[in-house]
C-alpha cells in the first residue's frame, strides 16, 4: 500500500535594502519641536502603520532616548504584520539626542517587505489551509509561528484529493505554503482535478437518490469505487508524480493506490455534504491510507483499498466497511491524535 506526501524547504530570494546604521548623537544638538512630546512604543508602531499603508518613504518620531533600535524596529515589524507584509531587514535611519529625549528619522520602501498572509491561531491555519488546498493557492505566503505551518502539512495528508505532488514549503523567516511541483504544469494539473470533479459530481447526480441516509451513501461510495477501480500493482514507489497516487486515478483511469482510493472517496464524499478525511498510517507492516468519515455524532472508519483487494468473485467485501476505531486499529496503525474526530469538523471548509 502506497502513500505519496511530499514536504520541501524552498529558499525565497528577495532583495534586502542597504543597510546603513547611522547613530548620529550630536552634543548639543537641537531637537525639533516634535520631541516635546515623545512617542511611546505603541505609538510609535502607529507611526510605521500609517507610512507602511500610505506608502511613506521617510518618517520621523520623537521618543525617549532610552529605547534600543531592537525595540524601534521591533514595532516596525509589528506594523508590518498588521499591514499583511514581514519586514525582511534593517533599515536606514538617523538618531539625534537631546536631554534624554532622541528624534528618529527613518527611510523605508517596498522593498524592505515582503507580502504575507498572517495565521493568528490554530482554527485560522485549519481554514486557511483548506481554502487555499481547495483553490489551488500555490502563491499565498502564510505567515506564523511554527506549529500552524505543521496543520498546512497535515491537511495535506488528511486529503489528498487535492495532492497532485503538490509540494509543503518553509523558509526560514517564517513564511511557507503550497506549491505545485515540477512534475505537472498548472494546466495539467488542473485539467486532472476538472476530470475527477465531473466524474465525482456525475456520481453524486445519477447514484445518491434523495431520501438515501447517511450510511447509504457512503456505501454507494464505497461499492463505487470498488467497482470501478482496481490497485495498481504495477505502480512504483517513487518521488515522481505518478496518477495512481490521486482521485484522477482512481476516478477517470480506474487504477490506484491507497492514496488515490482515500483521496477519490473523500472528494465525491464532499459533494455529497459527508466530511471524511484521509487517515495515514501503515497497515500489513507498509505505509497505508484509509478514510475516517462523520457517522451520526461520531466517526467510522472504511478502507476501500483493503475491502477491493480482499474482494473474491463479483461479491463486494465489507470487512473494512463502517468499522470502529477498535475494529480497525486490529492490524491499522496511525498517530489517534492527528486524525481526530474534531478534524472532520473542518471539512467544512472544503464544501
Amino acid at each position: 500500500m502506497k502513500i505519496k506526501i511530499r514536504k520541501k524547504t524552498a529558499i525565497i530570494k528577495w532583495l534586502y535594502i542597504t543597510i546603513f546604521c547611522a547613530c548620529l548623537p550630536q552634543a548639543g544638538a537641537v531637537v525639533s519641536q516634535a520631541a516635546a512630546v515623545p512617542c511611546h512604543l505603541e505609538e510609535i508602531q502607529e507611526e510605521f502603520e500609517n507610512a507602511i499603508q500610505n506608502g511613506q518613504t521617510e518618517i520621523s518620531f520623537a521618543a525617549s532616548e532610552n529605547y534600543t533600535l531592537e525595540q524601534i524596529q521591533q514595532q516596525l515589524s509589528k506594523a508590518a504584520l498588521e499591514q499583511k507584509y514581514l519586514y525582511t531587514g534593517k533599515t536606514r535611519y538617523r538618531k539625534q539626542t537631546n536631554g534624554g529625549i532622541a528624534e528618529y528619522t527613518f527611510w523605508i520602501t517596498q522593498d524592505s517587505f515582503i507580502e504575507i498572509e498572517p495565521v493568528k491561531n490554530t482554527k485560522e491555519a485549519y481554514r486557511k489551509a483548506l481554502t487555499a488546498l481547495r483553490d489551488c493557492d500555490y502563491t499565498t505566503r502564510f505567515y506564523s509561528d511554527p506549529s500552524c505551518y505543521a496543520i498546512f502539512y497535515l491537511m495535506l495528508q488528511q486529503h489528498p484529493e487535492y495532492n497532485y505532488n503538490t509540494v509543503v514549503w518553509k523558509n526560514k523567516n517564517g513564511t511557507y505554503g503550497y506549491r505545485r511541483s515540477s512534475e505537472l504544469t498548472e494546466a495539467e494539473q488542473n485539467a486532472k482535478m476538472r476530470a475527477a470533479d465531473r466524474k465525482a459530481e456525475e456520481f453524486v447526480k445519477n447514484r445518491l437518490k434523495q431520501g438515501m441516509s447517511t450510511m447509504q451513501k457512503l456505501q454507494a461510495i464505497h461499492d463505487y469505487l470498488i467497482k470501478q477501480c482496481s490497485y495498481d500493482k504495477t505502480c512504483k514507489d517513487s518521488s515522481g508524480y505518478e496518477d495512481s497516487y490521486t482521485a484522477y486515478g482512481a476516478l477517470v483511469k480506474k487504477k490506484a493506490v491507497c492514496q488515490g482510493y482515500t483521496g477519490a472517496f473523500n472528494l465525491i464524499a464532499q459533494k455529497a455534504g459527508i466530511a471524511s478525511i484521509a487517515v495515514c498510517g501503515t497497515a500489513g507492516g507498509e505505509d497505508h491510507s484509509w478514510n475516517f468519515v462523520k457517522a451520526g455524532r461520531g466517526g467510522a472508519y472504511i478502507d476501500c483499498t483493503w475491502d477491493d483487494t480482499l474482494q473474491t468473485g463479483d461479491g463486494i467485501c465489507y470487512d473494512y466497511f463502517n468499522v470502529s476505531k477498535s475494529v480497525i486499529a486490529r492490524n491499522h496503525r496511525w498517530e489517534q491524535k492527528k486524525y481526530a474526530l474534531k478534524h472532520l469538523d473542518y471539512c467544512k471548509y472544503l464544501m
